[in-house]
């Protein structure tokens, strides 16, 4: 299936998208509180969330990638709406508190640019949220056939970009316990799964979710570090 837009617009129309929307909305609003007054932006697919948190935020982005096609927000909604290139964000220095990524990192064919894009656009101590297909998870083959994503992870695959790219992962959650079918029966108890599944079933969740703060220090500290290597090179020469 080629990846459209259409094809989340109708998942989230129907009863397990909605399950799903319901449970991460509760799990993001759980990781990223207090949100009030913060400067968030959303890219990827983001509208089912933005709901939940967009009463409480100074001002939301909504980034759409291009890739994704175009989608129009409620004009209504303390929102901006734009579509985007993942690894050229249309967004200022240090501009951002937060920065929530979903339906999107799993498109990425560059992940190591698009995360030097984001610690760029975050303030000093900004955070990144990211919810992401697990590659030992039910979902995942409803992930690739009927959304079509490119790959799915594994906390050590993200642990390592992200530390890579000069953010400190501080918390990393599981979620989706339930099985991927659109059975009413199961998605009026996906709570029940939600909270009974947590301990031991947890390298089997639909995805990983990953917070992660800005390692500002580092990355000067290396930079500082390159800038010397080059003079003392200079100076040689």
């Amino acid at each position: 299936m080629k990846k459209n837009i259409d094809n989340f617009k109708m998942f989230y129309l129907s009863f397990l998208g909605k399950a799903v929307s319901n449970i991460l909305s509760q799990k993001i609003l759980n990781l990223w509180k207090p949100i009030n007054n913060s400067r968030i932006a959303a890219i990827g697919f983001c509208s089912p969330y933005l709901r939940s948190i967009n009463k409480k935020t100074q001002r939301t982005f909504f980034l759409v990638p291009s890739s994704h096609g175009l989608h129009h927000f409620d004009v209504n909604n303390k929102n901006l709406t734009v579509s985007v290139n993942e690894y050229i964000l249309p967004i200022d220095d240090l501009s951002l508190d937060r920065l929530l990524v979903i339906h999107s990192f799993e498109y990425l064919t560059d992940h190591n640019k698009f995360l030097r894009e984001a610690w760029r656009s975050l303030d000093k101590n900004g955070e990144i949220l990211i919810v992401v297909p697990n590659s030992f998870g039910l979902w995942r083959p409803y992930y690739k056939n009927n959304l079509s994503s490119l790959r799915t992870f594994s906390f050590s695959e993200l642990n390592s970009l992200l530390l890579n790219n000069f953010f400190m992962p501080i918390n990393f959650s599981n979620s989706l316990f339930f099985p991927p079918i659109n059975n009413q029966f199961i998605l009026d108890r996906a709570n029940i799964f939600e909270k009974a599944s947590k301990s031991f079933l947890k390298f089997f969740s639909g995805v990983i979710i990953v917070r992660a703060r800005k390692n500002y220090s580092t990355a000067i500290l290396k930079e500082k570090k390159i800038i010397k290597r080059k003079v003392m090179q200079k100076i040689r020469s």
